[in-house]
């Protein structure tokens, strides 16, 4: 994929200060928190003053990019993401939409922004990925164009580049295939769970966050809350096993060794690795 680690824009620079963590076997997201602070070229530089053009995909109307939240009426209090995505080479974009459009969009401003060049455009929009993103708003970036085509001030090359913006002003950037929705609740940029309770993936990623991090009680009881909520929307092996780990944390000992059990049966129906299930099984067995 095209990922730099470092990226450096011709008026916008970016450097990554912290570095991104990787799945377990078990898709599992690891604990750390992504939060990636940017030092940005013309530190008084907001996102008004960035003057790029891009183009409605549903109207084919061209906007400054600045002017999105006057002409949409977008309420600045709210978080703003902007995601770029191309269906020429980076469909994990496309996917990481995906996640962000299935979650409470009422208390998130999430804009994409297509990257392909324009002989790629018209096929790439014939796809329809964005046709599915309608709590959003969806632009091509005019890239190429003129003097204020997109790729003028942003390296389209690395995708998904994410700018998070707070009352109007870029305060973070990224370039991140896992800039997940439950991450913006670990960061406190969202504090409302709802916003990803019908997310199955995240509210499990968010509570093995709190498996891992967290020993307070009522913290853990929450964390239950989140995965069985997880696994009514979709059981899988890792959910359930989360689901044991948890229950194995708060001393339901007799409870999580049938979720771990459970767990297992899914895994070998799915030829998942289940090594680290097995082990917690031992692991309850000598609280039993």
């Amino acid at each position: 994929m095209r990922i730099q680690s470092d990226i450096n824009y011709p008026q916008l620079r970016i450097k990554k200060t912290l570095t991104t963590n990787k799945k377990n076997q078990k898709m599992k997201i690891t604990t750390s928190v992504l939060v990636l602070i940017f030092s940005i070229a013309f530190s008084s530089k907001s996102f008004s003053q960035i003057d790029v053009n891009i183009t409605d995909i549903d109207n084919n109307k061209t906007i400054p990019f600045s002017k999105i939240y006057e002409t949409y009426d977008l309420d600045k209090s709210l978080p703003t993401l902007v995601i770029t995505w191309s269906a020429e080479w980076c469909y994990p974009c496309i996917r990481l939409i995906n996640r962000y459009n299935d979650c409470d969009l009422s208390m998130l401003n999430v804009i994409t922004i297509n990257i392909d060049a324009e002989n790629y455009l018209e096929d790439a929009l014939n796809e329809g990925h964005q046709k599915n993103w309608d709590n959003m708003l969806n632009f091509h970036a005019n890239i190429g164009e003129d003097e204020k085509g997109f790729d003028k001030v942003f390296n389209v090359t690395s995708a998904p580049l994410i700018l998070i913006l707070d009352n109007g002003d870029i305060s973070d950037a990224t370039v991140s295939y896992s800039l997940y929705p439950y991450k913006l609740l670990e960061a406190g940029r969202i504090r409302d769970v709802n916003f990803i309770w019908d997310s199955s993936q995240d509210l499990n990623s968010l509570a093995w966050s709190f498996y891992n991090s967290e020993n307070d009680p009522g913290r853990l009881a929450e964390a239950l809350k989140w995965i069985d909520r997880s696994i009514e929307l979709d059981q899988e092996y890792s959910n359930t096993d989360t689901y044991a780990a948890l229950l194995f944390k708060t001393g339901e000992y007799t409870k999580a060794l049938k979720a771990a059990k459970d767990a297992i049966e899914i895994a070998k129906n799915t030829n998942e690795d289940y090594e680290s299930t097995t082990d917690l099984i031992n692991k309850i067995i000598e609280k039993l």
